[in-house]
């Protein structure tokens, strides 16, 4: 693979890590703060966040903010990291240099004697300019460590989802006044998306918050996991594409 097409493809990769991750943050950001003042009713603690929520004898709670702050705004830093790179590798794809190269061919040209004639043709080709070994062994180690903070996230944010689903099934059950065969169908039947839709419906307001309307808040949940999803396999590929130039680089020296 040529550093062009390299470059072309890492322009693809972190393009896409800048749309998701925004996707990501902004789709948390607006379940988190629609579900903020009604899941905090803690005493001595803040539990406003919708991933890693308790059910509880009286009230629903929100896990602790950390992960909230966490989900949101991780993704910022390396939507940071992507920007700077989509703009250094985008400028280079889109002002290429052309550089000509020689090619040769033989043609046979009929009725002469024994004579064979080499015809020289000139040809452009696009190309970047050359970037050291230095510079993709660095971005390598970076791509990487964004690859595990990015798969981090990921695993948090899923695993937070899907302790909030588990808990307020309890809290359906009770809300619901559910008991006998109906439980299994709450429990083993019923998926993740319809517990969220119940929550956006009947669950109470809290005696110091009112929600402004209702929103989705499974899918905004599933939006954030999914952007969340794509930015580590984006990361993945650029740092299976940075590793490569270099390991070629060195070959080539």
């Amino acid at each position: 693979m040529d550093q062009l097409s390299s470059e072309k493809r890492l322009s693809l990769a972190y393009l896409i890590c800048v749309i998701t991750g925004g996707i990501s943050s902004i789709s948390t950001g607006i379940a988190w703060n629609h579900w903020y003042k009604t899941l905090d009713q803690c005493i001595d603690k803040n539990c406003s966040c919708i991933i890693y929520g308790q059910h509880t004898m009286s009230v629903f709670l929100g896990g602790g903010q950390s992960p909230c702050i966490w989900v949101t705004f991780g993704p910022l830093i390396y939507i940071l990291f992507a920007i700077a790179l989509l703009c250094f590798h985008g400028y280079r794809v889109l002002f290429t240099t052309k550089s000509p190269s020689g090619r040769s061919t033989r043609t046979m040209l009929a009725k002469l004697d024994t004579g064979e004639s080499v015809q020289i043709e000139a040809i452009s080709q696009e190309v970047t300019s050359h970037l050291p070994t230095s510079y993709w062994a660095t971005v390598s180690a970076l791509s990487l460590l964004f690859f595990i903070y990015s798969l981090v996230h990921f695993a948090i944010y899923l695993d937070g989802y899907y302790q909030t689903c588990h808990q307020y099934r309890s809290t359906l059950e009770k809300l619901l006044r559910l008991h006998g065969s109906v439980l299994p169908v709450l429990y083993n039947r019923l998926g993740c998306q319809g517990v969220f839709d119940f929550m956006d419906y009947m669950q109470p307001d809290s005696g110091r918050a009112y929600r402004d309307g209702i929103i989705n808040t499974g899918l905004c949940l599933i939006f954030g996991i999914s952007g969340a999803c794509i930015n580590w396999i984006s990361f993945l590929l650029a740092s299976f594409i940075n590793i490569r130039v270099t390991m070629f680089n060195n070959t080539e020296m």
